[in-house]
C-alpha cells in the first residue's frame, strides 16, 4: 500500500504518515517528494506492504537476471571473513530503556504544563512499545488548541526524545481527556457514516481531518465486510471517503 503525507518538515511529514497508517519507521519505505521550506509543506510517500514487496521482487528480478550473466566456471565462495564482515555491517537496533524515556517525557511535559497551570499534573504509563501520557489541571485545556493541533504538535516533540536508533515506542498524550472523549467520538462518527453509505450505495465523504484522526477512521472500519475507506486530498484538504462494498 502506498499514502502521500505532508508536513511543516519532512520528518513531520513522515510522522504523521505514520501516524495514518499505523505502520513503524522500519517497516515503510520513504520517498521525499518535496522537502517543503517557509512558504510550502514537505511531502513525501509512504509505501508498505504489498507495493514495496512487489518492488523488492522487481530488484530481486534485475538482479538474477546479472547474475546469469556470470560464465558458468565462476563461482562465489562466501568465506567466514566475509561473513564476520556482513555481520559488522548490520548493527542491530539498541532495545530502549523505557524507564528513561518515560521520566525524561513527564519531565518535559511537567515543564510545559506549568506554562499555563502551576497546579498541573502529568501520569505516565508504559506498555508494550507504547508510552501514553496524561496532563490534568483546571488550565491545560489552553494546550489543546484547535482541533487538537496543539496536541499533535506536542506529541511529535515528545517522539523527538528517543534517541537515533532506539527500537520504535509509540508515543500518545492526552490532555484533560481530550482525545479519549474526541477519539470515541470520531469512532461513532465512522460507525454511524459507514450505515448511511451503505443505506444509500454512495461514497461519503469525511470532513478534512488529521492523520491520527484519518487513522481512527481506518481502524474502525477496517473489519467490516460491507464498506472501505480510503485518505484523499491534499494538505489541509485531506479527509476520508467510506465507500460501501457491493456484494454480488
Amino acid at each position: 500500500m502506498k499514502i502521500e503525507a505532508t508536513g511543516k518538515s519532512v520528518e513531520i511529514a513522515i510522522q504523521n504518515g505514520l501516524l495514518e497508517c499505523g505502520m513503524k519507521r522500519e517497516d515503510v519505505e520513504v520517498e521525499v517528494v518535496e522537502n517543503g521550506g517557509l512558504f510550502k509543506k514537505a511531502k513525501v510517500i509512504l509505501t508498505w506492504g504489498e507495493e514495496k514487496k512487489d518492488e523488492k521482487q522487481e530488484e530481486n528480478k534485475i538482479e538474477t537476471e546479472e547474475e546469469s550473466k556470470v560464465e558458468d566456471n565462476e563461482t562465489k565462495v562466501e568465506t567466514s571473513e566475509e561473513q564476520v564482515k556482513v555481520e559488522k555491517t548490520q548493527k542491530p537496533k539498541r532495545v530502549v530503556d523505557t524507564a528513561r524515556l518515560e521520566a525524561k517525557g513527564v519531565e518535559f511535559l511537567t515543564g510545559l504544563a506549568k506554562l499555563v497551570d502551576e497546579n498541573a499534573t502529568v501520569n505516565a504509563t508504559a506498555g508494550e512499545n507504547e508510552i501514553s501520557f496524561s496532563i490534568t489541571g483546571e488550565k491545560v485545556g489552553k494546550l489543546i488548541g484547535y482541533h487538537g493541533e496543539n496536541i499533535q504538535a506536542i506529541q511529535v516533540l515528545l517522539s523527538g526524545l528517543k534517541t537515533r536508533g532506539e527500537s520504535p515506542v509509540r508515543m500518545y498524550l492526552d490532555i484533560d481527556g481530550y482525545k479519549q472523549n474526541r477519539n470515541q467520538s470520531i469512532i461513532d462518527l465512522a460507525n454511524r457514516v459507514a450505515e448511511q453509505a451503505v443505506k444509500i450505495e454512495r461514497n461519503i465523504h469525511l470532513d478534512p481531518m488529521n492523520a491520527y484522526d484519518r487513522r481512527i477512521v481506518h481502524t474502525t472500519l477496517q473489519g467490516r465486510d460491507d464498506v472501505t475507506t480510503e485518505s484523499t486530498g491534499e494538505g489541509e484538504k485531506r479527509h476520508v471517503v467510506i465507500k460501501p462494498i457491493f456484494k454480488k
